[in-house]
């Protein structure tokens, strides 16, 4: 993640702008934010999911990468990644949260304003079944190039067996 934000700093004069756009907001006051990515390897058949939970300050307080081996398209693996994301946060003991993710299908589904896709159908009644194990739950749409940090670790899933978590670590990869 320190990579990353090294790699967004602009040589330019635009750099305060360009780095606005692409930094991280906080969530509201009491709440973690969750943000979720996935990704596909079709050569492989092999799809990935990152989870980063962060506090109100930014401060990262869990990690998770998560290879799922199977061969789902984007808006499977984007679901996936949000229902481990869930789970991952139920296990750590986080109670009230803003679920962020850059699919905005799966978060128009979820906040209810689109009708659940088909494709997805189960694991979205998963994820609100999930939802309610929590005392608060928001649902939140970010742009890819904000969710970057996820993206990464969701590729890094691609290459391990199973699963990986740090706990209030950010990993290096």
């Amino acid at each position: 993640m320190e990579e990353y934000s090294a790699a967004t700093i602009a040589q330019t004069n635009l750099e305060p702008i360009i780095q606005r756009a692409m930094t991280w907001s906080p969530p509201p006051r009491f709440l973690f934010k969750i943000n979720f990515d996935g990704v596909v390897d079709k050569a492989t058949g092999k799809a990935g999911v990152g989870v980063i939970v962060r506090d109100k300050l930014g401060r990262v307080e869990a990690v998770m990468c998560r290879n799922l081996d199977a061969p789902l398209d984007a808006i499977e693996t984007e679901s996936k990644a949000i229902e481990a994301g869930l789970s991952f946060a139920q296990d750590i003991g986080i109670r009230d949260i803003v679920v962020e993710s850059d699919c905005l299908i799966m978060i128009q589904v979820l906040k209810g304003t689109s009708a659940p896709l088909f494709v997805v159908s189960v694991v979205t009644q998963g994820i609100l079944d999930l939802s309610m194990g929590f005392n608060r739950v928001e649902f939140s749409h970010v742009k890819r190039q904000r969710n970057r940090p996820t993206h990464v670790l969701a590729k890094h899933a691609l290459g391990i067996t199973n699963f990986i978590t740090w706990i209030e670590e950010t990993p290096c990869l």
